[in-house]
């Protein structure tokens, strides 16, 4: 999302309709790339609602460790950049609190190596884009800094390739990038990839078979979905989303890429479409819609479940949910 600086109230952390309520989905919408898009998924799953988040967020860092899903960051009362940091044990389905984070964030490209979680860049309290990377040790409930970004940036993807947290696009001081850096947590350094062909922000990402896939994101609301083959560091482009939008969330399950809710390219309508890449086909199906439009939202994966963590359940960030969706 933009900052509530800069648009009339504003993803992750986020991850529809001309000022439709939450429950006003537009999944059924007529989609832009309709020959794309099947109507059933190869797996039936249904969604269900969760223990509530003890406070409601959106434009948050999601990320799992183990059998827990860490959120970090956000918005808090319709106010941006917060230390929050919950915990959901998905065993015990209890949340907790974590330590905060070190400086109020939000907007934070988030994922876990190791029983690490890594959180990098977002927005800060001075509205602009960070290099920061903190770095959550989660046997010890403690936050170090680490090597920060070779450039600020905030509403990034990171996701976790053989080991190594890869950052993606996002806004930096002069606009959208497609930069695509690597960091190795062994050496506490960064790398530099092939970069996005074309930069964004507000995307959804996640591993499929040992690759990247990005699609979607800013500015205004795009339908690219884009793919990184690390053994010839190369980008080519795949089936564009049948729906284009931004402030999505992506997950990776069953051999499939997932791109869940979303915003319009407007800032006033949310959505719940689901769409699945299947990477064989190359062919978008719809899962089952989100109960209830949601943007600047993650996504995190566990045993076979997405969990969806609270976000905006309007368009801008002026109106949080504390829900937690799961899909499985």
């Amino acid at each position: 999302m933009t900052r509530l600086g800069r648009v009339a109230a504003v993803v992750v952390l986020v991850m529809f309709g001309a000022c439709r309520s939450a429950g006003d989905s537009r999944s059924g919408a007529t989609t832009t790339r309709e020959a794309h898009a099947t109507t059933s998924a190869p797996t039936p799953k249904v969604w269900t609602t969760g223990p509530a988040l003890p406070v409601a967020l959106s434009e948050v860092g999601v990320a799992a460790d183990g059998a827990s899903i860490h959120v970090l960051g956000g918005y808090v009362a319709g106010r941006p950049h917060s230390t929050t940091h919950l915990v959901f044990d998905t065993a015990a389905r209890r949340w907790r609190t974590g330590a905060p984070l070190p400086v109020a964030l939000d907007h934070i490209a988030t994922a876990a190596v190791d029983h690490v979680v890594y959180a990098a860049g977002g927005y800060g309290a001075n509205g602009r884009p960070s290099a920061s990377l903190y770095a959550y040790d989660t046997t010890k409930d403690t936050w170090t800094t680490r090597a920060g970004l070779p450039s600020a940036r905030a509403a990034a993807v990171a996701v976790v390739l053989d080991g190594r947290l890869h950052v993606i696009g996002g806004k930096g001081p002069g606009g959208d990038v497609g930069e695509h850096d690597v960091y190795d947590p062994r050496l506490n350094q960064w790398t530099q990839a092939a970069a996005l062909p074309l930069p964004r922000d507000h995307a959804a990402a996640a591993v499929v078979g040992g690759r990247i896939f990005v699609a979607g994101g800013r500015p205004g609301a795009i339908d690219s979905t884009e793919v990184y083959e690390p053994k010839t560091n190369t980008w080519s482009a795949e089936a564009a989303l049948p729906l284009a939008r931004n402030s999505i969330a992506g997950a990776a399950l069953d051999g499939r890429f997932l791109v869940i809710g979303g915003e319009d390219a407007n800032e006033r309508g949310v959505y719940t479409r689901v769409d699945a890449l299947d990477p064989e086909t190359h062919r978008w199906s719809e899962l089952p819609p989100l109960p209830a439009g949601r943007q600047g939202i993650g996504a995190a994966v566990i045993a076979g479940r997405v969990y969806v963590p609270g976000g905006g359940p309007s368009g801008g960030g002026s109106r949080q949910s504390d829900v937690l969706y799961v899909l499985g």
